[in-house]
Parts: C-alpha cells; structure tokens; sequence
C-alpha cells in the first residue's frame, strides 16, 4: 500500500512539472556528459535523453535559437563559463529566444549546482512568454501612464500659466487707471477716458472668467440649453449690430444676407448660441486684414413638423488657416498666431466654446480655409418652432421698459460684501425701492421674522455667506410658522451662476435667480414681475 502511494505521489510529481517546465537535465562538469530525467512532451525543441553537452549546443543554438540571441547564448551556456559563474553565485539564468514551431518563444534556462556536489550541474528550462508578454504590456501601460501624467502635469501647468497672464494683465490695467484716475481727479477728461478702459479691463476679465467656466460646464456635460422663445431678426439684428461695432475701425466690410423665409421666433437658447456665433465672427473680423470683408449668411434649409434647420455660414477673405493647423483649432487656448496682446488677441477660447455649443445643441459646425485667402465656417442646428409669438412679444416689450417705480415698496437684501451692498442698494433706491440690509443669512431670517407679515415685498438673498448659507436661510423662512413665508418673493442673486446652481436655488424655495456681475436692465425686471405680478 505504501509502495502505490509512493509511486502515485511521484507521478503527481511528475505530471506537474511536466506542465510546468519544459525539462530538467543534469551535466557532469567534469565529462561534460548530460542526462535529461523529465522532458514536457508537449514543448518544441528539448534535448536527447542522454548525450554530450558541447555537441548539442553547437547544433541547436545555431539552428533554434534567435539569431540576434545566439551569440551572447553560446557564451553564457559554455561549460566553462557557466562553472566560473557559479563559482561566485548560487544559480545564473540565462534568457534566449527559442524557434518552436513557426514563431519565437521566451525561454530562461535556471542553472545551479545540485546541493553540495559542485560536480553536477542542474538546468531547468521554462517557458516565459506569457509573462514576459503581460511584463511588457504593463511596463507600457506604466509607461503610457507615466506620459499621461506628464503631459497632464504640464498642460496643468500650462493652463495656469495662461490663467495668470489673462488675469493679471486686464488686472493690471484696472489697478494702474484707478491709481491714475485719482491722480487726475481734476481732468474729467482724462478720467472719463480712464473709466471707459478700466471698464473696458473689467468686461474681457469677467468675459475670460465666463469662457473657462462655461467651457468646464459644457465639456463635462453639467450645463443645460435655456430653451426661451426668441425672435430670430431682432437675434440677427443684435448680432449684426455688434459685428458692425468690431469691423469698423478696421474698416472691414460687413454684410448679413438672410436666404428664405423665417419664422418671426423660434425656441432655443439664444444666449449660448449667440455667443457660438458672436466667437466665429469676432474671429472672422480679428483675423482679416484692414478694408477686407465678413460675410454672415443665414439660410433656412427646410421645416419639419415643429421644427426648422438653420444654416449659419461665416466667410471672410482674411489671413485663412493653415491646413497643418486645422485639427487643433477647436483645442482651448490654441492659436496659430500667438503674437496678439490679450485684449485684443483673444484668449484662444472661442471657437472651443463655439463648437461645444453647437455640438451640445445637437448640431455640427464645419471649417473650410486656405492659407492666405480666408475661411469659411458653417454651422447647421436645429430649432423649435413657437406658436403663440403675441404672448412672447409682450413679454419682451416689458423688459425693454427701464421705467420702473418701486415707490411705498420695501425690500430686505441679504449680502455679506460691502461694496456690493453699497452697490445694489443705490441701484435699487435709484427706483425708489427702499432697502434695508443683513449681512448674512442668519441676520436675514432674524430681520425677517422680527417684523410683522407683509413688511418686506422681497428678499433679495446670496448664496455664499459666513454664519448661514442663502439656501439654507431661505429653507427656514419657507419653513417658519406664518403665512407670508411661503409667499414672499426670494430672488437668488449669486455668483453661483452653473444651471446646478440654479436648480439648488429654486429647490430651497427662491423664486428667481440673478448671477452677479448684475443686468441691471434683468434685474428691475425681474423684481417688477415678483413685486407686482
């Protein structure tokens, strides 16, 4: 019994290795006879079982092994070598490529004296593509990573780079004119001048800031279309009139031909794709020379139920692109020409937040251009139709209307920041809305629930404040225990400006939601429809 367990065990034994090495042989140092005791039936090229050592090298390295590997094979598996080796080392392996079959494998052949008997030496050799393969694909992966992280590494560094010089150099213009303006203080001249530039600094400082977080909102998919009921000549008419502004001190020549019919308005938010559109032109006029000229053709291309396809092109006879250049002009911050100042070159992120626009809207925007003749940019969307335009006409004509009297009304404006207190409260008492102030939400629910029901017409609440948020302010004055708290009117009005933002706005209970900088012309609006209805 002992015996067949024995012999079963060895066989286990043997049927493992098997599968796993491809043989194991031994070598008398001083003979240089060999003796194979197990050999893999399955492995390509083994040795005989018993044979010499010297002789069967020089007939299969030559014949089997990769011929880039047979040199450096040879010298490492001569006898002589291999007992000089281990005399300083326990084992040596020495790696090749073997020919099995049609195609190369991966074999390191282990070599080792057999205990202490420094007379035999054992080899055992084994297959190692698999490993040396996956090997491989992990040091590229490593190796693609390590890239990655480099180059994200630098165009972080890059991108903050940019950001700095963006910033600071408008920056840098409103500080020195606001120093040079006290020092004029006298010259209304000059300091009407210096007024006009500082507000020229502010306005492509607050653009810039809305460009990079605009472009963040669009390409990670957090930003939702305002879909609003627009009137498609007076958005054309805007459009045009500002283009006409950008081509005339150059002298360019502007036109915008309109081809077929037009609804008088159409649903789609007028804001993002004006500004896509507003980008391409700026770029077409920026990049054509003095006396040169900008075409903007708007064409219906046909209607569906519901629905109508405009076509939108941008052509110009300006500088054109390079054709080399063309599969990067979508990339934010690239330019082909680097050589214009910030205010104005551009920020080189306009027609990256133009595309991701009109991709975002559902529609494709294509670029034609040669060098040194111009550029042709056009753009295909989609649009709603709109059936009831009398009622969105109205509307419309109401916000056009600046005169606004909040005479004998009362409203309670939340805000932690000085100058913007001091700012808003002037704007709002410039419309005879008396206001009276708290400088955080904890102040703003107590001023709120100290007076009587019906003593503020409306709360005009930030977002960010020390003590007690806006939101959460507003959730306890929605909540409190007397009937004016679910009705009086709370208007946002925050530099929290992503629709996320607007969503949290509305879900804690405010009403409506103004984004700082303010649209004064927005915002008397607004408080006319809450205040009055």
């Amino acid at each position: 019994m002992g015996e067949k367990k024995a012999i079963k065990e060895q066989k286990i034994i043997e049927n493992v290795l098997k599968s796993e090495l491809d043989f194991i042989t031994y070598v008398d140092a001083d003979t240089g006879i060999y003796h194979t005791i197990i050999t893999n039936e399955e492995t390509d090229v083994t040795p005989p079982t018993y044979g010499d050592y010297a002789e069967v090298n020089e007939v299969t390295i030559p014949k089997f092994v990769h011929p880039d590997d047979q040199e450096e094979c040879a010298r490492a598996l001569l006898l002589s070598n291999i007992v000089e080796e281990l005399s300083g080392k326990d084992h040596i392996v020495v790696p090749y490529r073997l020919l099995c079959g049609s195609s190369y494998r991966r074999k390191e052949l282990s070599i080792y004296y057999h205990g202490g008997d420094r007379k035999t030496i054992v080899m055992v050799r084994r297959d190692v593509t698999d490993s040396y393969e996956e090997e491989q694909r992990q040091n590229e992966r490593l190796y693609y990573a390590l890239m990655d992280a480099r180059h994200a590494n630098q165009e972080k560094n890059e991108f903050l780079e940019r950001m700095s010089h963006e910033i600071r150099t408008p920056m840098n213009s409103i500080i020195g004119l606001s120093y040079l303006t006290k020092e004029y203080a006298d010259n209304e001249k000059q300091v009407l001048e210096n007024l006009d530039k500082i507000n020229k600094s502010a306005h492509f400082l607050l653009s810039f800031i809305d460009d990079i977080l605009n472009l963040s909102q669009i390409e990670s998919g957090n930003v939702a279309m305002v879909q609003q009921d627009v009137e498609f000549e007076n958005f054309l008419t805007d459009i045009a009139r500002k283009v006409q502004k950008w081509a005339r001190p150059k002298q360019i020549t502007f036109a915008m031909e309109r081809r077929g019919a037009f609804d008088r308005e159409y649903s789609f938010d007028g804001e993002k794709l004006g500004k896509a559109l507003l980008n391409m032109l700026e770029n077409a006029i920026k990049y054509t020379r003095q006396e040169g000229r900008v075409d903007f053709i708007v064409e219906r291309l046909y209607d569906s139920e519901g629905e109508a396809t405009i076509r939108f092109e941008i052509r110009d006879n300006g500088i054109g692109i390079e054709e080399s250049f063309l599969p990067y002009i979508y990339d934010p911050f690239e330019q082909e020409d680097e050589h214009g100042t910030t205010l104005n070159g551009g920020t080189g992120l306009g027609l990256s937040i133009a595309r991701n626009i009109i991709e975002f809207m559902g529609g494709k925007i294509d670029v034609y251009s040669e060098k040194g003749k111009g550029s042709t940019f056009v753009v295909t969307v989609t649009l709603q139709k709109v059936a009831d335009y009398e009622m969105s006409l109205r509307k419309q004509s109401k916000l056009e209307n600046l005169d606004y009297d909040f005479s004998g009304k009362r409203a309670l404006l939340v805000e932690d920041n000085e100058v913007n207190i001091e700012i808003t409260r002037n704007i709002l008492k410039h419309k005879n809305l008396e206001v009276e102030v708290a400088v955080n939400g904890e102040e703003g629910v107590n001023a709120f629930l100290m007076h009587e029901p019906g003593y503020y017409d409306v709360i005009l609440m930030d977002i960010r404040m020390p003590v007690m948020d806006g939101l959460t302010a507003t959730k306890k004055i929605r909540n409190a225990e007397r009937e004016d708290g679910k009705k009086i009117p709370i208007i946002a009005m925050t530099a929290n400006v992503f629709e996320e933002d607007v969503r949290k706005s509305f879900e804690a209970g405010m009403d409506a939601h103004l984004s700082k900088p303010v649209d004064i012309k927005q915002m008397y609006f607004v408080l006319d429809g809450m205040i009055y209805g």
